[in-house]
């Protein structure tokens, strides 16, 4: 009895030890049934054509093959090796995903998924900041957004204590104080529980992003008065106007291009150089065609031209950092007045904001 006891014990190891010998054997070779070309990303500039290399094992059928869910190539009796020419212009700069579908000769599909990243094919350059005139600027405003509309300044500002300061208003320029006119103080504050954002100001109306509550509020721009709330999902950092939409970011490389009258998606693009993706976008101002945007705790602002999201060139505002921050925070706060050409800088906490020329 002890030795059947002994022969079941046995043979209960051997098949513990050969079963995932077996399945892992099996997994290999389904593993096998579809294979990319190349490991981990398939790099291309923006404007080349890029070469899919695909694998199939032998006997396999119906290769499907998708860029962002949309399918590109379908092959019913697929050779071993196959290929896929992508035309990058029909694309944008920005990550994809591949996914690569079969069927392997027991009938059961497979997919396998590889990544497509396709980078800007502009040189990203070098420019720098020529420093003006000075103003002065409220030390105990965490800038958020900053913003011209008809010759007057208006500032976001966040709230990191949790006391309840954000608020929007319109700011003298010469004091860096809240503007009165004896009866109204235009400014619009946000209780504790909402954190300002960046602002941008279109068809008469203040729009105010919030950090986390996913909510932009609508400010009519001449009594500040609540005029409606709309909603979007993710974070809100940085928003602008360019006369016609918004554009928002996240904090991410994603800039997305909304309709101002329910903030829904237009269209967005990935902000991309040469190199790679520019991520931490946030506070975001509409100059000239182009989009400036801070990128958050360093000294650089990125150009970027809003169609592919490519970025034209970095401005390095190192100096304007070291003669203006004092004992503030960040860079973070551009506004740009059309009807001038004057351009404004500053930065969280700052005692100062200035005028600075951009040389190129």
């Amino acid at each position: 009895m002890k030795k059947v006891i002994i022969w079941m014990l046995v043979l209960g190891l051997l098949v513990g030890f050969l079963v995932p010998i077996i399945n892992s054997t099996a997994s290999d070779t389904t593993s096998q049934a579809a294979t990319f070309g190349f490991e981990e990303n398939l790099v291309v500039t923006y404007g080349q054509t890029a070469t899919v290399p695909l694998g199939i094992s032998e006997n396999c059928t119906n290769l499907v093959l998708k860029i962002a869910d949309s399918v590109v190539l379908k092959i019913k009796n697929p050779k071993k090796k196959e290929s896929y020419q992508i035309n990058t212009k029909t694309l944008k700069p920005g990550a994809y995903l591949l996914d690569l579908q079969v069927n392997d000769p027991s009938g059961n599909t497979y997919s396998v998924q590889g990544n497509l990243r396709i980078l800007s094919d502009i040189k990203t350059q070098r420019w720098s900041l020529k420093l003006g005139a000075s103003f002065s600027h409220n030390t105990n405003n965490y800038t958020q957004g900053l913003t011209f509309w008809k010759g007057a300044l208006f500032e976001s500002t966040g709230d990191p204590n949790q006391d309840g300061s954000s608020m929007v208003a319109k700011i003298d320029i010469n004091t860096g104080q809240v503007m009165e006119d004896g009866t109204t103080t235009f400014q619009q504050k946000l209780d504790a529980s909402k954190f300002g954002e960046g602002i941008a100001i279109l068809n008469d109306q203040i729009y105010q992003l919030t950090w986390k509550n996913q909510q932009c509020f609508v400010y009519d721009v001449q009594t500040f008065q609540l005029k409606k709330e709309l909603s979007y999902s993710g974070e809100g950092w940085g928003l602008c106007s360019d006369g016609k939409q918004l554009i928002m970011s996240d904090g991410t490389e994603r800039l997305t291009f909304r309709d101002p009258n329910n903030f829904q998606t237009i269209r967005s693009v990935e902000v991309y150089t040469d190199q790679g993706p520019l991520s931490q976008l946030n506070e975001l101002e509409y100059v000239d065609g182009l989009i400036y945007a801070n990128i958050y705790t360093t000294n650089f602002v990125a150009v970027i031209e809003p169609v592919l999201g490519r970025v034209i060139a970095l401005i390095d505002a190192s100096n304007l950092v070291a003669i203006g921050k004092g004992s503030g925070e960040v860079l973070n706060g551009i506004a740009y007045n059309a009807a001038t050409g004057q351009l404004l800088m500053t930065g969280k906490y700052w005692p100062k904001l200035f005028e600075v020329t951009v040389q190129k």
